[in-house]
């Protein structure tokens, strides 16, 4: 499936968060996204991202809709791949990062 110009990436997070991108020149808070990608640098071993289909940091586990776990030591850089048309998120993309210096979303929003 092409997704055309509509692809982009999100501010990197580095803690906790809502996930934003920017309009012009202002950060603005993603509400509606399609996940198409899941980039991450671990700061320790067993580096977690968790991302939920929330606009607040309730952390509801029936809105965890991404869960990746990587790396063996600190500095370990990986992409999780999402197949097919990616992970919709209709109320917001709320990420909790564990052990992670940093995590930038790929998709549509």
């Amino acid at each position: 499936m092409a997704f055309g110009s509509d692809v982009r990436q999100t501010i990197p997070l580095t803690a906790d968060g809502q996930a934003q991108k920017y309009v012009g020149t202002v950060a603005t808070t993603i509400t509606k996204a399609r996940i198409l990608s899941v980039f991450a640098q671990a700061s320790n071993a067993d580096a977690e991202v968790k991302i939920y289909d929330e606009a607040t940091s309730d952390k509801t586990a029936s809105k965890l809709v991404f869960h990746g776990k990587f790396a063996t030591a600190a500095n370990h850089v990986h992409e999780f791949k999402i197949p097919e048309d990616g992970i919709r998120c209709d109320a917001g993309l709320y990420v909790d990062l564990t052990n992670c210096d940093f995590c930038t979303i790929i998709g549509t929003f």
